[in-house]
């Protein structure tokens, strides 16, 4: 799994946003934070706190449950903050999932957020090698090592449980502190 350039990300996120605040706030949150297809269809209302601008994600295989910032950002595209305020905002269906299913109060299935992203990045030109959401993961995590990111921190960003997990996410830049908003 190849991970998306920020012209790459930029451009399939911006497809999503013409279509939909959902899909535009699903998919900056796969990336922003890591998470896998199911994670992100999974998540709750209770897991974003607009008071204190933090997510909980429920990572699955065995992986961290982690708690996470919520970022502002310039960029209209990847400010999570005002793009969240903006879905809940427009939200009005009564299920207790974040990112409910269209046709019914379930969640979003893993398939409907991978085949989500795949049309997507199809319409943005993205090379097939890189059509599948857990390329998010390895974006981020591309995008921390490039950035000088301390590869413990990465381990927690992305929910691993050990480093030796991260060889196949990453190759391992520098090691030093970034602040989080850069990494997207």
């Amino acid at each position: 799994m190849q991970p998306l350039s920020r012209p790459e990300i930029l451009a399939v996120l911006k497809i999503a946003r013409a279509n939909s605040v959902r899909d535009h706030a699903l998919l900056l949150l796969c990336f922003a934070h890591g998470m896998r297809a199911s994670e992100c269809g999974q998540l709750l209302l209770p897991d974003i706190s607009t008071k204190d601008w933090t997510i909980r994600i429920k990572r699955v295989k065995g992986s961290l449950e982690t708690l996470q910032i919520l970022s502002a950002n310039s960029e209209c595209l990847l400010d999570e903050r005002r793009l969240l305020t903006e879905w809940l905002a427009l939200r009005v269906n009564d299920s207790p999932y974040l990112f409910p299913s269209r046709n019914k109060r379930g969640s979003l299935s893993r398939v409907q957020v991978y085949r989500m992203f795949r049309a997507y990045c199809e319409q943005a030109g993205t090379a097939d090698t890189k059509r599948g959401v857990h390329a998010l993961k390895h974006s981020l995590g591309q995008r921390m090592a490039d950035g000088g990111c301390d590869v413990k921190e990465m381990r927690l960003a992305l929910g691993h449980k050990s480093l030796s997990s991260l060889s196949t996410i990453l190759r391992c830049g520098q090691s030093k502190r970034i602040d989080p908003g850069r990494w997207h």
